[in-house]
């Protein structure tokens, strides 16, 4: 099976630059809730401090929002993950470089292409995906006992049989949630590799 690449749809940086305020604001609300977690993540991962988290996610898109108008997004040049993955790398070793460390070692001493830095950013970027899709997916289905079912046994590890009783439900029912939810996230996580 042929792996699927990570490349980012290049209408959200079209609309970015939109001259029409309203679709402009959407755009970057929508660039704001799926980039800012993982900035955020990054920083955390690679021991930032909470004050100065958000301060680094700022850095970064307010640095991104300077530059929107003219960046011209070429996946041919690389994914967007590697751009945003060494611009969060910029601003947390200008802000906090030196108190950082990665395997022992501060920013300074480590290149951004390192595979101990791409490692972490990874693990972050897989992270966020499987966060959002499971609120995309809990989202569209609502408060419904199949999704609770699933959350309970999948997301909360509790045992098929404790989730059952405390469902009503017969066991074999909270299996079939499992299915039923875990193929929407697979769908969803398609969607979203499609979309990238």
């Amino acid at each position: 099976m042929a792996a699927i690449t990570d490349v980012t749809n290049p209408t959200i940086f079209l609309r970015l630059k939109a001259t029409d305020p309203q679709p402009r604001e959407f755009a970057w609300n929508e660039f704001h809730a799926r980039y800012a977690p993982i900035i955020a993540g990054f920083a955390r991962r690679l021991g930032a401090k909470p004050q100065d988290i958000d301060d680094v996610v700022q850095d970064v898109l307010v640095g991104f929002f300077a530059k929107s108008p003219t960046f011209m997004y070429d996946p041919a040049q690389g994914r967007f993950r590697g751009y945003l993955k060494v611009c969060t790398y910029r601003a947390l070793h200008k802000r906090i470089g030196k108190n950082v460390r990665v395997q022992g070692k501060s920013l300074d001493q480590i290149d951004p292409e390192s595979a101990a830095v791409e490692q972490v950013w990874n693990d972050v970027w897989e992270q966020q995906k499987l966060r959002r899709a499971l609120e995309e997916v809990r989202e569209a289905m609502g408060a419904t006992k199949t999704f609770m079912a699933f959350e309970m046994y999948v997301v909360f590890d509790q045992p098929a049989q404790a989730v059952a009783e405390k469902l009503e439900m017969h066991i074999n029912s909270v299996y079939r949630a499992k299915e039923q939810v875990t193929r929407l996230l697979q769908e969803n996580l398609a969607g979203q590799k499609d979309e990238e």
